[in-house]
């Protein structure tokens, strides 16, 4: 049983801030015990915050959604250790608001919480993407259970990785996604694989969406057709 340890939030915010070590237990203090005991499967280490937010913003992202948000810990982490806007997705209310205590817990300001089912949800306005396979529990196989409130389904599943594939095609050039663990399912078409790196048994991978090949090509033909500007 994870026993709770005496931190202070805001020393642990502050260090974060420039850039120096957090533990997960000294994080996870903001939570309650059952929070606490299934940190180390369901939420991100803070480590691996810290690098997804500095891989998103390092590729120009400005405002990041969470894709299954859980309590909020991604988004803490990314907003204390960079100036991009973070917003987390969560299907369950109860972790909503865990994660939004949190966050005026660690004095945040640039972390929003929204409860919403990632179908319904609007990823328009964002140019970052973090998603730690979220929705892996619909699977049914999962040891160590969030909670109970959860039906096993592949058909959700695929539904939701589906969704979220979708949304990703529909963003706009430029448009950074960190996985962690995986989406669920493959990439969409156009989504390059920049960089990759082995975290807690699990990869930590940066994505970007390219241009379209034929539209580059078509773009470039009809530059070399242009009259020179030179006399």
């Amino acid at each position: 049983m994870a026993e709770k340890v005496a931190v202070d939030l805001l020393e642990c915010a502050a260090r974060l801030h420039v850039g120096k070590e957090v533990s997960d237990e000294e994080f996870d203090a903001v939570y309650g015990q059952k929070e606490r005991a299934v940190s180390f499967r369901h939420w991100t280490p803070v480590s691996v915050a810290c690098r997804a937010a500095r891989l998103l913003t390092e590729m120009g992202a400005t405002r990041i959604l969470d894709v299954g948000a859980g309590v909020g810990k991604f988004c803490i982490v990314g907003a204390l250790t960079t100036t991009a806007d973070y917003c987390g997705v969560e299907r369950r209310g109860n972790l909503v608001e865990i994660a939004r205590s949190a966050a005026v817990r660690f004095g945040v300001s640039r972390a929003s919480f929204t409860h919403a089912n990632i179908v319904d949800f609007n990823s328009a306005p964002f140019d970052g993407f973090y998603i730690y396979n979220p929705f892996e529990e619909h699977l049914g196989n999962d040891p160590l259970p969030i909670d109970d409130t959860v039906e096993p389904s592949r058909d959700r599943y695929r539904t939701y990785v589906a969704s979220t594939a979708a949304k990703l095609m529909r963003a706009p050039v430029g448009t950074a996604v960190v996985t962690f663990n995986g989406l669920g399912g493959p990439m969409p078409d156009r989504y390059r694989r920049v960089r990759t790196e082995h975290l807690f048994s699990a990869e930590l991978e940066l994505w970007v969406k390219k241009a379209d090949a034929k539209i580059i090509s078509r773009g470039a033909c009809a530059d070399s057709h242009r009259p020179s500007a030179r006399p």
